[in-house]
């Protein structure tokens, strides 16, 4: 039951993910990271199948570095964007990866973005977008909430909006959200909403 969204608002992208790790009816953790800083002024949100999930936005974070390692300069988010889908269109000719991707940046000059890849390579760039369960509520909530030109305050206030309608709604709702912001200050953990903690083995 996985959730993943994220919006564009004045001068900043914000994305929110779950962090349940989950295989049929077992939970295996809830402080799972699925939102990966992919360097400075990026970062890419994921949901679908744990082990494609995490080998392929690692061999995108990879291969970003990789880039600006050899030109001097980092790609913008455009090109971030258009090198995973490529990726992805490759990988499903040959073997595919089930992963959705919500892409969002801080380009000079440019200002914020968010790019949505879904794991058929569909590119789009979006003001607002969602992937799992939990779109079904969370898109609902951004059509009714979200403007243009939104400030941080009101898009935290949506966001949460959106954790709770999805907590309420979703009849196996994730209990634990992390949220992410990238603006001209970079990419950084914003908070996390948690109704569970995990509790250390003795």
């Amino acid at each position: 039951m996985e959730c993943v969204f994220g919006l564009v608002g004045n001068g900043f992208a914000i994305v929110a993910a779950d962090t349940s790790a989950v295989h049929s009816i077992l939970v295996h953790k809830s402080n799972e990271d699925k939102i990966m800083v992919l360097d400075s002024h990026k970062l890419i949100a994921a949901s679908g199948e744990p082990g494609d999930r995490v080998q392929f936005t690692e061999y995108i974070q990879k291969n970003v570095a990789l880039y600006q390692f050899r030109n001097g300069i980092p790609l913008t988010t455009a090109a971030a964007a258009n090198f995973t889908r490529g990726e992805l269109a490759t990988a499903l000719r040959k073997n595919p990866y089930f992963v959705n991707i919500l892409l969002a940046g801080y380009d000079k000059n440019i200002g914020p973005s968010l790019y949505y890849v879904d794991y058929i390579a569909t590119l789009h760039k979006v003001d607002k977008g969602a992937f799992g369960y939990g779109s079904y509520f969370s898109l609902s909530m951004m059509d009714r909430h979200y403007h243009s030109g939104m400030s941080l305050e009101e898009a935290i206030d949506l966001v949460d909006k959106c954790i709770m309608e999805i907590r309420s709604r979703l009849v196996v709702a994730p209990p634990n959200f992390v949220i992410k912001i990238v603006d001209k200050d970079g990419a950084r953990e914003f908070a996390w909403r948690e109704s569970v903690k995990e509790i250390a083995a003795a």
